[in-house]
């Protein structure tokens, strides 16, 4: 197994994977010795350490991965004949070069799978298919069915991804796989975009293989340094990787947007939370947003015609403009052409710099949302609370009045009547407890995705009075850490949703922006990050004043929170989950 030079698993003995993608990225000499010793004659099992036996049924299952991937009747000429995962048309990988594919970036997951040099490479239209997709994706459901799935989740057309580890999410109707998105039956994709902040290109790159998309172009824009993205074009000419500049250190390229360009002229804008690398599509809870299929405007039409009643198309134009970014340009003169008219939320978007109201309102970040909330959402009683949920919380100040009511509840809790004297709607906050984590499919590495400091915690103890517990028993996911981050306003009592808001964004003046203090000067919003985000407002999804809760209203579906309701508030013992604890 040594031979194979791969990178340790930084998580050692403390590992919790049972991807083969994972086993055959990184070694794990724990299990190496256990499964080099091979089964015990007498008891035919592996013998397992004392000190590993706590943890003996997972090592069992990751023990049967490495016999999948490396069977003992080919471990000597482990180096030679040590898989790639992605065949290229164009030239296929010889087995010499795999450390050298490796090494590259062109498949992060390369050793996890390998097509053999062959002569029938090259000559199919699409790649063969030389491996069984269920050895390398764990969650595979049947393909071709995804437009079905999608037509039935109308009108919100929002999911949450697949669990690994919750069986009864695989087949939940609104459950999605990074397969499902690029499923044909969606539209056979000539090219894509992939924005997003962490981006394992080999992960990539490898569902694209298996959709049989790899080798169409790809422009991917990422916030997270890569050495593997920073030279991938070297080896895939199709793919284009450009790190997002950012103007301050402070700042972060957090979107996390895909746009899919179709043969028959049409596209598609997908809106996500999770980034592309395996652990936020395996044990983590994200939301997906999918807009319909957005057909090409006729020739000749003019190019104003189109828009959504809600301006998506427009407002998706000024945000990507404002990359600056010459890449871009073909995708937003594409979006200029297509037809919009079908989409029903309001797009969301966050962008770095200091930003002022004009003509239509804020452009940006939390401010944006107010100068919508004014325009079309009904009345709502100031008793109503602003339910907020992210998977890391920013310094907020030294109390609550600092910034969540100054500016961002200030924001949410607009609606279409004049503020006036009113009270500000109680804040709630849903964050994982410690409790919550450690009971997690993954453990405590299950709070991996929750980057919220100790040294930040202790900055703020006043929020701990309006922190809830992650609980999802309806959707089958309280043991699946949420990365997604939403916003929503509901009352129980009416069993009611008067707007619902998926986001990259979390819960911070970063993300969302900060109003200067000075009187003096018009009032600035300063944002440092990229965001993007849908908001459902129900007079442009369903045309009434409230979304449905909990039950069907009129024939009209209930909106599908992420979570369970009535929310459940910290106990007197409960701290949220800090990200010290895995460095403990």
């Amino acid at each position: 197994m040594q031979n194979l030079n791969l990178k340790s698993c930084p998580y050692a003995e403390k590992c919790y994977r049972r991807n083969p993608i994972h086993f055959g990225e990184f070694s794990h000499p724990h299990l190496d010795r256990i499964y080099e010793n091979g089964l015990d004659k007498q008891t035919n099992s592996y013998s397992i350490p004392p000190e590993l036996l706590e943890n003996s049924e997972l090592i069992l299952q990751q023990l049967k991965l490495l016999e999948k991937l490396f069977p003992k009747t080919k471990a000597i000429k482990k180096k030679e004949e040590n898989p790639v995962l992605i065949s290229d048309n164009n030239s296929t990988f010889l087995p010499e070069k795999c450390s050298k594919i490796l090494s590259s970036g062109a498949s992060t997951s390369a050793t996890a799978a390998c097509a053999k040099p062959s002569s029938e490479s090259n000559v199919s239209k699409k790649q063969k298919m030389m491996h069984n997709i269920k050895d390398y994706i764990p969650v595979i459901v049947e393909k071709g069915q995804m437009a079905k799935k999608l037509e039935a989740a109308a009108p919100y057309n929002v999911f949450l991804t697949a669990i690994t580890d919750s069986k009864l999410t695989h087949h939940e109707p609104l459950s999605v796989t990074f397969q499902e998105i690029l499923d044909e039956s969606l539209g056979e994709i000539e090219s894509s975009v992939q924005i997003n902040f962490m981006v394992d290109i080999g992960w990539l790159l490898g569902h694209y293989y298996f959709a049989g998309i790899l080798h169409t172009p790809l422009l991917v824009l990422y916030g997270d340094e890569s050495p593997e993205l920073k030279s991938i074009s070297q080896h895939k000419p199709n793919v284009t990787a450009i790190k997002v500049t950012m103007p301050t250190p402070f700042s972060t390229s957090h979107t996390k947007m895909m746009l899919f360009a179709y043969k028959d002229g049409s596209m598609r804008v997908i809106v996500s939370t999770a980034n592309l690398y395996e652990d936020d599509w395996h044990n983590r809870t994200q939301g997906i947003w999918m807009s319909p299929r957005l057909a090409s405007l006729p020739a000749g039409v003019d190019t104003k015609a189109g828009d959504s009643v809600t301006n998506f198309r427009q407002d998706l134009m000024l945000y990507l403009v404002e990359y600056k970014i010459s890449k871009l340009q073909p995708w937003i003169a594409r979006i200029r052409k297509a037809d919009f008219s079908s989409i029903n939320v309001f797009f969301i978007g966050s962008v770095p710099g200091g930003h002022r109201e004009g003509p239509r309102g804020h452009p940006w970040g939390h401010a944006r949302v107010s100068s919508l909330l004014q325009k079309h959402c009904a009345p709502v009683d100031e008793k109503i609370p602003i339910v907020c949920q992210s998977s890391s919380i920013g310094s907020l100040g030294a109390n609550i009045q600092a910034w969540v009511q100054h500016d961002f509840l200030n924001s949410l809790r607009q609606d279409c009547m004049p503020l006036g004297v009113r009270q500000f709607p109680v804040f709630k906050m849903i964050y994982p407890s410690f409790g919550n984590v450690s009971r997690s499919h993954d453990g405590m590495l299950g709070g991996g995705c929750l980057p919220y400091s100790k040294s930040t915690n202790d900055k703020q103890p006043w929020l701990k009075l309006h922190l809830h517990q992650w609980s999802s028993k309806m959707r089958h996911r309280s043991q699946a850490m949420p990365h997604i981050k939403s916003y929503a306003r509901y009352d129980l009592q009416a069993q009611c949703v008067y707007w619902f808001l998926l986001s990259s964004a979390n819960l911070s003046k970063a993300a969302w922006g900060a109003f200067n203090k000075n009187v003096n000067i018009q009032p600035s919003l300063r944002v440092y990050n990229y965001e993007a985000g849908v908001l459902f407002l129900p007079r442009f999804v369903t045309g009434e004043d409230t979304f449905p809760l909990g039950a069907v209203r009129d024939d009209v579906p209930p909106f599908p929170l992420p979570y369970d309701v009535p929310l459940t508030r910290y106990g007197p013992d409960d701290t949220p989950f800090l990200m010290d604890y895995l460095h403990a």
